[in-house]
This record gives structure tokens, C-alpha cells and sequence, in this order.
């Protein structure tokens, strides 16, 4: 169903939800409005409650792939914008003027405007880079691997969380280079290796000890 034609939603919803059972679909849906119930006070602005979120995520992100890089490469990622001064800085800034139609980062250009730090095309840009040729010919030359991940015996189709002939239709768009819900995608597979690392790893215990979480 083309998403202009779905209800209004606080959680966007992203391919994989065609993807699923009705009946995990139900339950899914079910276990959102038990969350949205026990928020003790909506947000006045949409912006406000995603721009939280979205820092949120990125934030985790970035943690992960700082922890990556100085694991496997000994490389140390900095992310000045995640610093807690700039945040509170950012979030200082009503969410209506955070961003605006005609200008893309205008905070980030007010405040590195005339000083050399960030160079002026960086600020000037109105574009991201491109990746998409690079992610279809990976999608191309991995086509059976996915479909062997995401086939019959994977462990989402197992509890249904996928269903096959989405999946199937969709891979198959991926391996012949056309539009295809890649972010949707990247979560499948993520969810598929973890649910099978799961399998295989030693099983992990929490408890707290004093004032701090220790795990076995």
C-alpha cells in the first residue's frame, strides 16, 4: 500500500511491515499503543519528540561504529556534533528553526560562518554522496547469499516477521539494479545474522552489583 494512502501514524512504517504475518503485524501494532499509552504527556511538537529520537539513534550508532573501528583498526572516530555542549546547544534552538525549506544546516552554517573551521563548500552544500551504484552491485553479486539468509529456513520467517514472496520479490528487484526499500533490507538482514549469532554465542546473564551492571 503506497504510503500516502496509509492512516496518519506517530511510527513511520517502513517495507518490512509488508513483510510481516497479520498476525505479527496485530501484535506489533497491539504493543505500540501500550507504549504510546504510557507516555505520561504527548509532545506540543512533532519535531521536538523525532528530533530526540533521531539523536538518539545516531548517537547509538556512532558508539557502535566508534567501538568497531578501535577493536578491529585501532582507528579513533571523533563526532564533534555529538559533543553534550553542541547538543544542548542545538536543542536550545526552538525545533521550527532548526531547519528551513530554502536552506539546508542553517545552524551549522550561523555558527562555523567566516571562521575557517568548516570550509564554505561544506556549508554551501545542499547534497549528500551517492551510494546507491556501489549498494546494487553488492546486492547483485550477493543476490543468492540473501536469498539463502532470507529464505525458508531463516529465523524471521520462522516466527513470521518476514513472509516469503515479499522477500523473494524484493530480492529479486535488488539483484536487477531496481528501486528497492535498502534501509527495510539492512534491518532484515541485521535481525537474521544476530537471531543466528544468538545460536551460537555463550549465553549472556545482567544483574546488578552495587551501583554498576556486571554481565557473565
Amino acid at each position: 500500500m503506497p504510503q500516502a494512502e496509509r492512516p496518519i501514524s506517530w511510527t513511520p512504517l517502513l517495507a518490512t511491515a509488508d513483510w510481516m504475518s497479520p498476525e505479527v503485524r496485530n501484535q506489533l501494532a497491539e504493543a505500540l499503543d501500550a507504549a504510546a499509552d504510557e507516555i505520561p504527556e504527548e509532545p506540543r511538537h512533532l519535531t521536538a519528540w523525532t528530533d530526540r529520537q533521531d539523536l538518539a539513534r545516531v548517537g547509538t550508532d556512532t558508539s557502535g561504529l566508534c567501538e568497531l573501528a578501535w577493536a578491529e583498526y585501532g582507528m579513533e572516530i571523533a563526532a564533534p556534533f555529538l559533543d553534550n555542549e553542541v547538543i544542548r546547544a542545538c536543542l536550545a534552538v526552538p525545533a521550527d528553526q532548526r531547519g528551513t525549506p530554502g536552506r539546508y544546516k542553517p545552524l551549522l552554517g550561523e555558527a562555523f560562518a567566516h571562521t575557517d573551521v568548516v570550509p564554505d563548500f561544506v556549508l554551501s552544500r545542499a547534497t549528500k554522496g551517492g551510494f546507491n551504484a556501489l549498494a546494487y552491485a553488492g546486492l547483485t553479486r550477493h543476490a543468492a547469499v540473501l536469498a539463502h539468509l532470507l529464505g525458508p529456513t531463516s529465523r524471521l520467517s520462522a516466527v513470521g516477521l518476514i513472509t516469503q514472496a515479499p522477500v523473494e520479490r524484493m530480492l529479486q528487484r535488488a539483484a536487477a539494479g531496481q528501486p528497492t526499500a535498502q534501509g527495510a533490507l539492512h534491518l532484515a538482514v541485521s535481525a537474521e545474522v544476530w537471531l543466528r549469532q544468538m545460536e551460537t554465542t555463550t549465553t549472556t546473564s545482567w544483574w546488578e552489583v552495587s551501583n554498576h551492571v556486571a554481565a557473565a
